[in-house]
C-alpha cells in the first residue's frame, strides 16, 4: 500500500492524498488544533493521527523498520520558520523515513532574508535532487523597494530515485473538481538556485542547538508576514478575530 506523512498539514493536501486512496499518517504537536480541524474543517476520520513534537517523532521512525513513499513537510506558521524542524538532522531523519523512490515536499515561506538562505541551503544539502517552485512570479526589484520584502511562498521537491525531479501533465480527474488545483496543481514558477546563495558571514547549514541565531530574523519575517496578510483580509478581521 502506498503511504504518506504529513507534517503540520491538515488543508487539501490530505484530502487529496486519502481521496487517491493513500495510506496517510499525519503529525501535530497541538492537540487543540487537531480538535478544531476535526470540529469545524471536516478532518478525515480514517487517517492515522499522532499528537506529537516531530523533531522527536522522526527521530524514533528513522530508527525503526517503518517508511513512507510521501513526506509532505508544511509547517509554516505566522511568518515564523519553526527552525528546528528545518535543522540538517531532522532533515536527515526525512530521508531515512523516506522509501527507496520517495519524494519529499517541503513547503517553506518568508521574506528573503539571511535566514530563509540558509534553510534552504540546509534543505538542499540533504536533498541534492529537488526542484523549487514559488507560489508568484518574483516582484520587479522597484515592487520590492517598495513593500520593503520579498515575502517567498515556495516548494521545495526531491526524490531520491533519479537524477532529476520532473512532473507529468495532469489530466482532468487530478483536479478533483477544483478550480485552484486546476489553476496551481502543476508547478509553474521555478526558482533559480542562485536566489538562495548564502551570503558571506551568515553561517552554514543550521544545526541542533545553534537555532538562536535566528530570533532577530524571524520577528521580521513574522512582521512582513502581518503586513502581507492585511492586505488579504482588512485589518479590522485581524484586530477584531
Amino acid at each position: 500500500m502506498i503511504s504518506n506523512i504529513l507534517l503540520g498539514e491538515f488543508g487539501t493536501t490530505l484530502v487529496a492524498l486519502m481521496t487517491y486512496g493513500i495510506k496517510t499518517t499525519i503529525i501535530e504537536i497541538d492537540p487543540v488544533v487537531h480538535d478544531f480541524a476535526t470540529k469545524y474543517f471536516n478532518l478525515p476520520k480514517n487517517c492515522n493521527k499522532v499528537i506529537a513534537d516531530a523533531v522527536f517523532y522522526a527521530a524514533e521512525v528513522a530508527h525503526s523498520n517503518e517508511k513512507y513513499d510521501y513526506v509532505v513537510h508544511d509547517v509554516f506558521t505566522s511568518g515564523a520558520e519553526p527552525v528546528n524542524l528545518f535543522t540538517y538532522k531532522f532533515l536527515q531523519n526525512l530521508n531515512l523515513i523516506s522509501k527507496p523512490g520517495g519524494v519529499i515536499a517541503i513547503n517553506y515561506a518568508g521574506d528573503l532574508l539571511p535566514s530563509a538562505r540558509i534553510i534552504i541551503q540546509t534543505i538542499l544539502t540533504v536533498f541534492p535532487t529537488y526542484r523549487i517552485y514559488r507560489e508568484s512570479a518574483q516582484p520587479i526589484p522597484k515592487q520590492i523597494a517598495s513593500d520593503g520584502r520579498d515575502f517567498i511562498n515556495i516548494a521545495i521537491f526531491y526524490t531520491n530515485a533519479a537524477s532529476a525531479v520532473n512532473f507529468r501533465a495532469p489530466i482532468k480527474k487530478n483536479f478533483l473538481g477544483s478550480k485552484a488545483k486546476q489553476a496551481y496543481l502543476l508547478p509553474q514558477q521555478k526558482v533559480d538556485y542562485s536566489t538562495f546563495e548564502v551570503q558571506e558571514g551568515i553561517g552554514g547549514p543550521l544545526r541542533r542547538n545553534d537555532t538562536e541565531r535566528f530570533r532577530g530574523w524571524q520577528e521580521k519575517s513574522t512582521g512582513g508576514h502581518c503586513a502581507v496578510m492585511r492586505t488579504v483580509i482588512s485589518e479590522s478581521i485581524w484586530e477584531n478575530w
